[in-house]
């Protein structure tokens, strides 16, 4: 699912044709992919399983805020059957910045010298989530735009230059003059990165 739909796209990019239609929605999949990987988080929602480490108390699921858990389930030996299944009660889920965290200790206690807990235990605990759909924030979409429009006039400026490495072109009594940036199509803008830096997963 896209961030935003192809008609906001081209009414925040002052696009009033349908001439490159098919251009925009190319560029569309590539700016999806490029805000949930610099994110590292899905804004489109939905239902999604996720494993975490069991030797700690604290689950930070990918993707927020989380409209409900449908379950954790904590499992040594990777099954993740109905046995498995960590009761709502034993852990406490924090919405807004998409936590889970335990009551009674860590998911899955392992005896262990004293080194990081996310050590043991790698992706021994299921869980199965949701957030909303069609709840993408506006300076979100704001962004997304920006990088479509950046990328597409990356390719309409090589059209009009012919896909030739020039910067400037005279026809006649008619110059271009072609920006530098446009024509290597990098880097993306600053403003889309700035839009967005509230939104990326903090580094652990």
């Amino acid at each position: 699912m896209s961030l935003d739909t192809l008609a906001n796209v081209k009414t925040r990019l002052g696009i009033s044709t349908s001439a490159d239609d098919s251009l925009l929605g190319l560029l569309q999949d590539s700016a999806d992919a490029w805000v949930a990987g610099y994110c590292e988080r899905d804004f489109a929602g939905g239902t999604f399983t996720e494993y975490h480490p069991g030797a700690t108390a604290f689950l930070f699921l990918r993707n927020y805020p989380v409209t409900g858990v449908t379950s954790v389930k904590a499992d040594a030996g990777y099954g993740f059957g109905a046995s498995t299944l960590v009761p709502a009660t034993a852990y406490v889920l924090h919405t807004e910045r998409g936590v889970i965290q335990s009551l009674a200790g860590a998911f899955l206690p392992v005896p262990a010298p004293a080194v990081a807990p996310w050590g043991y235990g790698p992706r021994n605990v299921e869980v199965v989530y949701a957030t909303a759909t069609s709840a993408v924030p506006a300076d979100v979409k704001e962004a997304y735009a920006l990088l479509v429009g950046h990328w597409y006039r990356h390719v309409k400026t090589q059209i009009a230059s012919g896909f030739q490495d020039v910067i400037q072109q005279t026809f006649g009594d008619t110059t271009s003059i072609f920006s530098k940036d446009q024509l290597a199509g990098l880097p993306v803008p600053d403003e889309v990165r700035r839009l967005l830096a509230p939104y990326r997963a903090p580094a652990i």
